[in-house]
């Protein structure tokens, strides 16, 4: 006697016809069989209402030429007819039909040979989803993604330009530097804005995070540097305060650390007078010629910029001789870590230094950084690096 799932499983075979035409009535896929010449033979109720049909047996001897474009419709004939002759099925190809109504639909085709036990081929059975909606979605993606790279690169050559911008020419001072974003662009900032009294200001400050938001704020801070400089009064405490002034409520997430100085006309024996302040970016470097030894120096704490209470540091003074050198770094130069967190650190960059005093100020420049980049391991940046320097030249 048979098992009660021998008997289930034996009405099932036996009703195979009326289960395959209940499938054909009541899935929403787009399936059909079709003859060795591509013309329909049998098709869900789905394709049916599709092509505008009120029933499935009106389709039967109709083909893809009765409904779409010549393009579309000799596609994928030529598709089917290569599908019969190699035997070889077509998976999840996403394809563009253009109708004869002027609408324009997108799908997915999964297509496969019908064969006899002989193993002669009598047709095809597919099976299509409207993928319309997902594909114009990506699309727009696309179109959206790609005019987002396109004012990335914009942003891009701007940056470039504009920092550090015209590098200023005086005789007896060298100036070398890095700017390298973490992105294509970044949050680190060069400037030598123009002052009545025609010092050699400097300005280098680092916007918190960053990418094109970080980008665009430093656009704002080469603006108010500009404008400060009209006003230098030989106080760069004074400098710094007035941009922050500007900068409060336009930063509306995170700060800015800053830094920035002048040096004052050359003496009788060649030397100048170096006026420093920062705002949340004490730390620089000294390279004395006389020794060769590099020093850290730290200004006095400061509050970072873009806050209302914050004050830039009380002006330092220091004479540079000739053959000194004057370095400024932002946290990124610093902050390179290997994976096991093992920062490059203010020590590393200040023997760093050191070891390239002895070439010229760009090449010491270009090596430092890149020792600070190799620190990582993998020679990924970590943050936007900047670093810049001065050395006083000989008349």
């Amino acid at each position: 006697m048979k098992s009660d799932y021998e008997q289930s499983a034996t009405l099932i075979r036996n009703s195979f016809k009326r289960l395959f035409v209940t499938l054909m009535e009541q899935t929403a896929d787009r399936i059909y069989i079709k003859d060795t010449q591509s013309r329909f033979v049998f098709v869900s109720e789905a394709l049916a209402r599709t092509h505008g049909l009120q029933r499935p047996t009106d389709i039967e001897g109709m083909t893809d030429f009765d409904f779409y474009d010549q393009a579309t419709a000799q596609g994928f004939f030529d598709e089917e007819q290569r599908i019969m002759r190699t035997n070889e099925p077509l998976i999840n190809r996403i394809e563009k039909e253009s109708w004869k109504s002027g609408n324009v639909t997108w799908v997915s085709h999964s297509k496969t040979p019908l064969r006899l036990d002989t193993g002669e081929t009598i047709g095809l059975i597919g099976i299509s989803r409207d993928v319309t909606e997902e594909h114009c979605s990506k699309q727009q993606v696309l179109e959206q993604n790609k005019t987002m790279r396109a004012d990335i690169a914009s942003a891009q050559k701007v940056q470039q330009i504009m920092i550090p911008g015209r590098l200023p020419v005086v005789d007896d001072i060298r100036i070398a530097y890095v700017w390298q974003p973490m992105t294509s662009v970044g949050g680190d900032i060069i400037s030598f804005p123009r002052s009545p009294g025609k010092e050699l200001i400097f300005f280098m400050a680092d916007v918190c995070g960053h990418g094109v938001q970080a980008a665009f704020y430093t656009v704002l801070l080469k603006y108010m540097s500009a404008h400060a400089a009209e006003e230098y009064d030989k106080a760069p405490d004074h400098f710094l305060n007035t941009i922050n002034e500007h900068v409060i409520g336009r930063i509306t997430q995170g700060f800015v650390t800053a830094v920035a100085g002048h040096f004052d006309p050359p003496q009788a024996n060649g030397s100048r007078k170096l006026h420093l302040s920062n705002a949340g970016q004490p730390d620089w470097m000294l390279l004395r010629a006389s020794s060769q030894t590099v020093e850290h120096l730290k200004l006095a704490s400061a509050m970072v910029m873009g806050l209302p209470t914050g004050q830039a540091s009380p002006p330092v003074e220091y004479t540079l001789h000739a053959g000194d050198r004057l370095f400024l770094f932002t946290d990124g130069i610093v902050e390179s870590a290997k994976p096991n967190g093992e920062e490059f650190g203010i020590e590393g960059l200040r023997q760093t230094i050191e070891s390239y005093s002895n070439l010229p100020l760009q090449q010491c420049v270009d090596k430092t950084y890149q020792a600070a980049l190799q620190h990582t391991g993998d020679l990924q940046l970590q943050d936007d690096m900047t670093l810049l320097a001065f050395e006083i030249a000989s008349c």
